[in-house]
């Protein structure tokens, strides 16, 4: 079984904070289950959320599921919405263990 990466996102984000948060992702081939840790993550400007929902669109079709893990109780909100709007299979978490094994569940 693939270990699903994490990719940590802090402070504000901004386009460049997030691109280069992701040039640490191998973009070869299936990408697999991603969790993106956004417990240090205060804000984010509007581009990078654009820059995000334009770089998930290009891989989602290579993306099996996404974990967000966020302490904020919105942005839990948000990120259903989005995982209705965009179809992708996609959930937040509170706890990193959980969305692990959550994204673990869905690679068996």
């Amino acid at each position: 079984m693939r270990i699903a990466p994490v990719v940590v996102l802090r402070g504000r984000l901004t386009p460049f904070g997030l691109l280069d948060a992701l040039s640490e992702l191998s973009l070869e081939g299936d990408l697999g289950a991603l969790i993106f840790d956004c417990r240090e993550m205060t804000d984010y400007e509007p581009e990078a959320r654009e820059l995000f929902v334009r770089w998930h669109r290009t891989h989602r079709g290579r993306i099996g599921a996404v974990a967000i893990v966020t302490d904020r109780p919105l942005w839990h909100l948000v990120i259903s919405a989005m995982a209705l709007a965009s179809g992708q299979t996609m959930k937040a978490f509170s706890d990193l263990e959980d969305a692990r094994r959550w994204v673990g569940e869905r690679a068996a």
